[in-house]
């Protein structure tokens, strides 16, 4: 009796989770229901969608990495991204994403005995490139050579080479890594195909931030032909080269025709941009591909090669029966502002835009000898005012670049010196080696590609950084960090054993 009455009770007291999550539901509903009439109901959607994304970020630090190359590197442009204030510092979402990511490190190493902090050959350089730069910028600030607003935005650019970090000690997964890489080339397609629309919609119709407008090559306004240059058209660059080197590595048939429709259609986004550095820089990348690859790897680049060229050859034919087309004068285009690259009259002169370039350096030399060390800072002006540089705009308001340079190595020996360029440089050449050097041992096809395309396009980088200020530019710091980074995870979680050689 005693022991029926011992269950009854247990029994009896045991908790009715039905009722319990009615009870939560209910709760839950009449809370948001008076935040709703006490706050405004945005607030209140912002604060429950904070913390879903919270919650997310704990469970999967990919979504946040996710999440700021979205905000940073897509179709979304700096100046329509919510400002958070928080004092007189002014925060975007992609900021907050990048410094609960840090902080969820430090969290993890503090609570977690089994979490270890992940090394790698390419740290010390990396955080000498970024004290030596943030010493600079701090020193100018103190000596107020340096605008605090300017200093406080460079920072917050510079900083996004932070997420180096985030994914080598917060990646830890095989299914983190392809998440991270399938969103990305999925990011890089959404963004190519969205450039097209605009191509057909034209530069009246500005359906993308950034850089829309007719183009024009050394005199000649090409009106049916718009230049597209979007924040995302860093990771469709990035994605083609990537995806180009799976396409020919990977043995296995199923979706083959899908990955060469998908370069396909990231090369016509690129063409879009009108970009000639970056068309030089990956014109070297494909010959190179061609030394690097052998045997069958070889054999079915030159196949593809063949297939890409027959199918832009019959493209062309159909093309060119109507002259007048858009697609027509697009081609036309493309191929006049290509050859611009081999004509003489480009290097001497006749290029206003590769004039702009020498006017600028020519300044910066002279800046750089005078501050050859650590140089001047971020958002130093490194020149005096001059018209044939800062011009006014239609509207008549005056544009000032004087803290402002085209060529990325400069611009870093401007305002970091010698010391922090040649700790990126460091950087760099630790990234290309360790690429170049391992890629082969790695087991995995994908794998293997992404490693060699990431190598290859932070080589265009390079090259193109001559006359591109890419070590400095919003949509591209997030996305060095981040390759730099997934190299590293693949290294050690596929090919531990060539990472450790």
């Amino acid at each position: 009796m005693i022991h029926l009455g011992r269950k009854t009770i247990r029994k009896l007291l045991r908790p009715n989770w039905s009722v319990l999550q009615i009870v939560a539901g209910f709760g839950c509903g009449l809370a948001l229901g008076i935040a709703c009439l006490q706050l405004s109901v945005l607030l209140v959607l912002l604060t429950l969608a904070a913390a879903i994304l919270v919650y997310a970020m704990l469970k999967r630090p990919e979504f946040g990495l996710l999440g700021i190359l979205i905000a940073t590197s897509s179709i979304v442009f700096e100046e329509q991204l919510p400002l958070i204030l928080i004092g007189s510092i002014s925060l975007h979402m992609p900021d907050i994403l990048l410094l609960s990511l840090l902080g969820l490190i430090v969290l993890r190493w503090l609570v977690n005995s089994d979490f270890k902090i992940v090394r790698t050959p390419l740290d010390r350089p990396l955080l000498i490139f970024y004290g030596v730069t943030l010493l600079s910028t701090f020193i100018a600030i103190f000596q107020s050579s340096v605008d605090v607003v300017d200093a406080r935005r460079a920072i917050r650019v510079l900083s996004y080479y932070l997420i180096f970090f985030i994914v080598t000690n917060l990646v830890r997964e095989l299914r983190q890594l392809n998440f991270l890489l399938n969103s990305l080339f999925l990011l890089a397609t959404v963004v190519a195909a969205a450039m097209i629309v605009q191509f057909f919609l034209g530069h009246t119709v500005q359906l993308l931030p950034g850089y829309v407008e007719s183009l024009g090559t050394q005199g000649v306004v090409y009106e049916d032909v718009t230049r597209i240059v979007p924040p995302g058209w860093s990771i469709i660059l990035i994605s083609f080269v990537a995806l180009l080197c799976i396409l020919v590595l990977e043995k296995t048939k199923p979706r083959r025709l899908l990955k060469f429709l998908q370069c396909g259609l990231l090369g016509i986004a690129l063409l879009f941009t009108f970009l000639r550095s970056y068309w030089a820089a990956l014109i070297i990348v494909l010959f190179l591909l061609g030394y690097i690859f052998k045997g069958h790897d070889r054999r079915r680049l030159i196949r593809w090669g063949l297939v890409a060229i027959f199918s832009v050859a019959m493209i062309l034919l159909v093309i060119f029966i109507d002259p007048g087309s858009r697609a027509a004068k697009l081609a036309g285009a493309s191929m006049d502002r290509l050859s611009t690259l081999g004509r003489s009259g480009t290097f001497q002169g006749k290029d206003s835009s590769l004039n702009w370039r020498k006017i600028e350096n020519r300044y910066a030399f002279s800046t750089i000898a005078s501050h050859p060390l650590i140089g001047l800072g971020m958002g130093a002006r490194y020149r005096p005012r001059d018209r044939r540089l800062d011009q006014r705009g239609a509207s008549s308001r005056s544009f000032d670049f004087r803290g402002f340079i085209h060529n990325g190595h400069l611009w870093i020996l401007l305002q970091s010196g010698m010391i922090g360029y040649l700790s990126l440089m460091w950087l760099s050449l630790a990234f290309l080696i360790r690429g170049f050097r391992y890629w082969q041992s790695i087991a995995n096809d994908r794998m293997r590609g992404v490693v060699l395309g990431f190598t290859l396009v932070y080589l265009a980088v390079l090259i193109a950084a001559v006359v591109n200020s890419t070590f400095m530019q919003w949509n591209w710091v997030p996305v060095i960090g981040l390759i730099m980074g997934i190299n590293e995870v693949i290294l050690r979680k596929v090919g531990q054993k060539a990472a450790a050689a």
